[in-house]
C-alpha cells in the first residue's frame, strides 16, 4: 500500500486530522492516559478506499454536526484483525472480535470504541456500489457479520488479499478483486437482512440461551452479551423494549422452574434448597424471599399445598 501515515503518542490531535483526511471528518478521543501510538496505511483502488489501521485504545465519533458539514455519501466496512471493537449506530451496538466485520454509514452518527490496542482494515465506498433493496440498510448498520464462515469468510479473504497486493491500485487484477469484494459483500449482507423480525429473532435467541443456562449461578448480562457477540448496553435495550429487564427475566424463569419442580411428585424427596440450587439460586434464604414475594407463599407451603403435605 501507499500513503503511509504514522502518529506517535504526543500527537493525538494529529491522529484526528489524519483519519479525517483519510475517511470523512471525525472526532477522536483517548480512552486511556499515557502514550498514544497509531499508524494507518491507505490506498485507493477504483472507487474503493482501503485502509489498514494499527492503534492504541481510543474512541472515534462521527457526529451530526460533522455530517451536516460534509456528508460524503459513503459506506464503511470495518474488518477486525486484532483486538476487539464496539460499533454503535442508530441505537444498535455490536462487539467485533477478530475475524468479524460490520457495516456503517458515514451519513449517520456513529462511534467506534477500542478498549485495547487493535488492528483493523476499513473499506470505504459510495453507497450505490452496494446493491441493496430500499430500507435494507437500516437493518444492516452496526450489524456483526462473521468473517470465519460462509459468505463472510469470502469477504474477509478477498479483503486480506487486497491488503497484501502491493500493485492493487494500478493493476487490472486489483480492480477485479475489488469488484469481487463488493459482489461478495452484497451477497453477505443480503443473507443478513431480516427486516421486520430482526430484533424479535435476536431476542428469541437470547431468551433461548438464558433458558439453556439457568442452572449457572453466574449467568448474567455480561455473560449473555459476550456469548452472543453484542454489547451489554444493547442487551439491556432489547429486553427493556419488551418490557422486562434482562435480570428480571432471568429471575422470573428461574422461579418458574423452581415452582414447577416443587409441584412435581417425582422430586418430592429433593430438599427445597437443592431445587433452588439446580436452577442457579444457591442462597436458600434469598430464594425463599423471592419465591414468597412472587407467588405469595413460601416454597415449603407451595410444595405442601400441591403434594398434599
Amino acid at each position: 500500500m501507499s500513503a503511509v501515515a504514522a502518529v506517535q503518542a504526543n500527537h493525538f490531535e494529529a491522529w484526528q486530522q489524519v483519519i479525517s483526511n483519510a475517511f470523512v471528518p471525525l472526532q477522536a478521543s483517548a480512552t486511556r492516559q499515557g502514550r498514544f501510538r497509531a499508524r494507518i496505511r491507505s490506498n485507493h483502488i477504483g472507487a474503493m478506499h482501503l485502509s489498514e489501521i494499527s492503534a492504541a485504545p481510543h474512541r472515534v465519533s462521527r457526529t451530526s454536526k460533522l455530517i451536516r458539514s460534509a456528508d460524503a455519501g459513503q459506506l464503511k466496512v470495518s474488518l477486525q484483525v486484532r483486538g476487539n471493537a464496539v460499533v454503535c449506530q442508530d441505537g444498535r451496538e455490536t462487539v467485533l472480535a477478530p475475524g468479524d466485520f460490520a457495516l456503517y454509514d458515514t451519513g449517520r452518527p456513529y462511534t467506534l470504541s477500542f478498549d485495547e490496542s487493535f488492528r483493523s482494515v476499513v473499506l470505504m465506498f459510495p453507497r450505490e456500489l452496494l446493491r441493496l433493496r430500499p430500507n435494507d440498510l437500516a437493518d444492516l448498520r452496526a450489524r456483526r457479520f462473521d468473517g470465519q464462515r460462509g459468505t463472510g469468510r469470502l469477504v474477509r479473504s478477498l479483503v486480506q488479499e487486497l491488503c497484501v497486493r502491493e500493485d492493487a491500485a494500478g493493476s487490472r487484477s486489483g480492480l477485479l478483486i475489488c469488484d469481487a469484494v463488493l459482489d461478495v459483500l452484497s451477497a453477505a449482507v443480503e443473507e443478513g437482512v431480516e427486516p421486520a423480525a430482526l430484533r424479535g429473532d435476536l431476542l428469541g435467541r437470547l431468551r433461548s440461551f438464558v433458558e439453556q443456562h439457568l442452572s449457572d449461578p453466574e449467568l448474567g448480562p455480561e455473560t449473555i452479551a459476550a456469548e452472543n457477540h453484542i454489547s451489554v448496553r444493547y442487551l439491556h435495550k432489547l429486553f427493556s423494549a419488551d418490557g422486562v429487564p434482562v435480570s428480571g427475566w432471568i429471575r422470573a424463569r428461574r422461579l418458574e422452574r423452581c415452582r414447577r419442580d416443587l409441584a412435581d411428585p417425582e422430586l418430592a424427596e429433593l430438599p427445597v434448597s437443592a431445587i433452588a440450587g439446580r436452577w442457579g439460586l444457591p442462597n436458600a434464604a434469598h430464594f425463599s424471599k423471592l419465591f414468597k414475594a412472587t407467588f405469595g407463599v413460601s416454597p415449603r407451603e407451595y410444595r405442601s399445598a400441591h403434594l398434599g403435605g
